[in-house]
């Protein structure tokens, strides 16, 4: 990346120092989550001193274009602000750990952001979806990349600025996912890890390289891709410009960070083969580790890259139930969403408040749960808000049912069940997965469970934890256990549901 003002490469920068001694050792974990910014501060002895959510200046609604220096905003006020909760100065943290959600941000050779970007499915990008799989070919992109296409990875969105945005793509110098958009504001510095690599569907997961066939039957520059690190190691320091914006120490370290659901599975401790993490709320999704780099034929997974250990995964993006919950949040729970907004609350907890309102099954009130979709059956005027919340619920779980028996035909091992997200911290929510699903499940009981993951991995990678007291047995975890009746109740539902 000859030529450019931003370094690709990890520097040495300046050692934190502090003026007066630091009362708690902590790190910082930042997640660049769809409805808004997360982060948590968590001590040295595994507790979690300080969580914080806040949202975006501007429009920032799920699944529509936004700016991403919007984002950065976010993160110098909110930093701020979870310090002040914690009761900490910034001399307190030792590092700092990214993660967030899919997207393009396309920057310039200074760094600047060229166009508005989609966290998560861009609707707009149909044209890069038609060109990619034109170019390519379905059976070519799986063989390469382990994975289908979909609106949310960056191979589509890229392709849809070429022909959307002609001056972006004329300036464009870097092509970045959101939490490396955050480190190259905090760090100046430009690079990536396996997982978020993995998920462009630029990225080969078996030879853990990006692909130079992809690269030249797309006609893409390989120098706007980013130099790709493993997801614990150092990705820069913070500059003096970002720790005067952001309120943080020059020279804290930024560790490189992964994926949403992969530092989920870091927060629950589910780094070994057989491992499933299931995201409850949000975009929805499930992540099973695996020892090596398979493939689905059916295409309902993609292949990607675990966190740790050189391990690989399959993913189901969109797949349990996000867009049935943000459905019901913008439709029929438009106020209660909005006044848990203004309370600082996650909507998600109170949607599911509201869900245990009605029965188990919600008197018949189903939701099928397609990608990116579903269908709302069996409506009848005796249901109410809460039955249209329980089944947007319900049928994300029945979701992930279905998606833990395509991986028995993979022969696949999926031992121990975790749940993440905001679902994971609300009662009803965990025990209808454990219902569902007819196994014990493990929960994260930290709504912002991906921040965690990066703050867990920061820690770690800086030496702050020992693996025997906090990575291999995390202390937010609660565990559900199915209920005989409900079980049978949610298998005759999920015949019904695939009748």
């Amino acid at each position: 990346m000859a030529g450019s003002n931003v370094s690709s490469s990890t520097s040495p920068g300046r050692t934190a120092s502090a003026s007066t001694p630091s009362p708690r050792a902590a790190v910082l974990g930042i997640d660049i989550g769809r409805s808004g910014l997360e982060l948590v501060v968590l001590a040295g002895d595994g507790e979690v001193l300080a969580t914080h959510r806040r949202a975006y200046p501007g429009d920032h609604a799920p699944d529509r274009p936004g700016d991403p220096s919007d984002w950065w905003r976010a993160v110098r006020t909110g930093t701020k602000d979870i310090l002040r909760r914690a009761g900490l100065d910034a001399t307190s943290v030792r590092a700092v750990g990214l993660t967030g959600e899919h997207a393009c941000v396309a920057v310039d050779r200074n760094g600047e952001v060229l166009a508005d970007a989609v966290l998560g499915c861009d609707r707009r990008d149909q044209t890069g979806l038609d060109a990619l799989l034109t170019a390519v070919g379905a059976r070519t992109l799986a063989n390469l990349t382990g994975g289908p296409a979909d609106l949310s990875c960056a191979a589509v969105q890229l392709l849809a600025l070429r022909e959307r945005e002609k001056r972006a793509w004329h300036d464009l110098r870097h092509l970045l996912s959101p939490k490396d958009f955050i480190r190259l504001r905090l760090c100046s510095t430009v690079g990536t890890d396996p997982s978020d690599a993995s998920a462009s569907l630029l990225y080969n997961p078996r030879t853990r390289a990006w692909s130079k066939q992809l690269m030249t039957l797309l006609g893409l520059d390989p120098a706007i891709l980013p130099t790709v690190g493993t997801s614990h190691t150092l990705g820069g320091r913070i500059t003096d410009t970002a720790a005067r914006e952001a309120g943080l120490i020059s020279g804290t370290p930024v560790v490189t960070g992964a994926t949403r659901l992969a530092s989920m599975a870091i927060a629950a401790g589910a780094t070994e083969p057989g491992a499933v993490i299931l995201e409850l709320g949000g975009l929805g999704g499930l992540l099973v580790t695996t020892s090596e780099a398979l493939r689905d034929p059916e295409g309902r997974f993609s292949t990607g890259c675990a966190a740790t250990n050189g391990l690989a995964t399959l993913v189901a993006h969109d797949r349990t139930g996000g867009a049935a919950t943000d459905w019901v949040l913008e439709t029929v729970l438009t106020e209660l969403s909005a006044q848990a907004r203004r309370q600082g609350r996650d909507p998600l907890l109170a949607l599911a408040e509201t869900a245990a309102d009605a029965p188990a099954g919600a008197d018949g009130l189903r939701w099928r749960q397609e990608r990116g979709g579903g269908q709302l059956i069996g409506l009848q005027p005796q249901h109410s808000r809460a039955h249209v919340a329980r089944a947007a619920i319900e049928g994300g779980v029945l979701a992930a049912r279905s998606l833990l028996q395509r991986l028995e035909l993979l022969k696949v091992p999926t031992d121990r069940i975790y749940i993440g997200g905001s679902g994971a911290a609300a009662p009803l929510w965990c025990q209808v997965a454990a219902d569902v699903l007819g196994r014990d499940v493990r929960a994260i009981t930290i709504p912002e469970s991906a921040a965690l993951g990066a703050a867990v991995l920061a820690a770690g990678a800086v030496g702050l934890h020992k693996k025997s007291t906090v990575a291999k047995s995390p202390p937010w975890l609660q565990t559900w256990s199915p209920r005989k009746a409900a079980v049978v109740h949610y298998a005759e539902t999920a015949l019904e549901a695939h009748a």
